[in-house]
């Protein structure tokens, strides 16, 4: 028989930065062990801070095959998947239990029905980043939780497969890429990616008047969030950013 599939261990510090790069090197080719990972930490942070998150109605927007709904499941959380492609959905498998196929920037849920919406690698495949960020504002409940994360066009993995072409800009880098390389393999530019950057980003948040910003960080080193406080740094070191958001009461 073969042996039983285990999750990543769980570690932490320099141990646990050494794991997500060596899990995100492979994670083209066998992502499940790396997004384990990850949602594991996401699921563990949010119990902390906005939990228990057992018993929440959770919005997974760009969902996928599942693996944060997945987790926010066996935390309890009433979890409604949610994403634009039956492709994603059914990339490791079955497709998640209760899925919604729709865009997230048109979302098919009542005003104020969610008490968290999880919004993780979503920004940068969607021409519309305003609209996906004002359906989570609609959707969320008065002092309902938002957690978007995205990789920011100028950080060394914003290009994807393209990268580290897209530091000649989203123009200029995508057709030197393809005409060297040709298309890439998932995600060309301007059909599956776009540059979202972290400035513009935040101040799109911050100019909804129902969102309370209340913390912006690099999600793989939050320890150093004052990063993204420095114009231009954060744009390439923040490599991923994430925002998160209280509706107001």
């Amino acid at each position: 028989m073969p042996a039983p599939v285990t999750d990543p261990p769980e570690l932490h510090g320099a141990a646990r930065v050494r794991q997500l790069w060596t899990l995100w090197r492979a994670e083209q080719t066998d992502p499940e062990p790396f997004y384990t990972v990850l949602a594991r930490e996401a699921v563990a942070d949010l119990d902390r801070r906005v939990g228990p998150l057992a018993g929440q109605r959770i919005a997974d927007l760009g969902c996928g095959p599942g693996f944060y709904t997945r987790a926010f499941a066996a935390a309890g959380a009433d979890v409604v998947p949610v994403d634009n492609s039956e492709d994603e959905l059914r990339l490791a498998g079955e497709a998640p239990a209760g899925y919604v196929l729709a865009d997230a920037g048109d979302l098919p849920f009542e005003d104020a029905s969610f008490d968290g919406v999880f919004c993780s690698n979503l920004l940068e495949h969607t021409p519309n980043t305003p609209a996906v960020l004002r359906e989570i504002s609609r959707v969320l409940k008065p002092r309902g939780w938002g957690y978007i994360s995205w990789t920011n066009w100028y950080s060394p993995w914003g290009g994807h497969d393209m990268s580290p072409y897209h530091y000649l800009g989203p123009e200029r880098g995508p057709k030197a890429y393809v005409r060297r390389h040709g298309q890439p393999r998932k995600n060309p530019y301007g059909d599956g990616l776009w540059a979202v950057h972290v400035g513009p980003t935040i101040a799109l948040v911050q100019a909804d008047p129902a969102l309370i910003v209340e913390r912006v960080e690099p999600r793989y080193w939050p320890r150093l969030r004052f990063i993204v406080s420095v114009p231009g740094l954060r744009e390439v070191a923040t490599w991923n950013c994430v925002i998160r958001v209280r509706k107001r009461a």
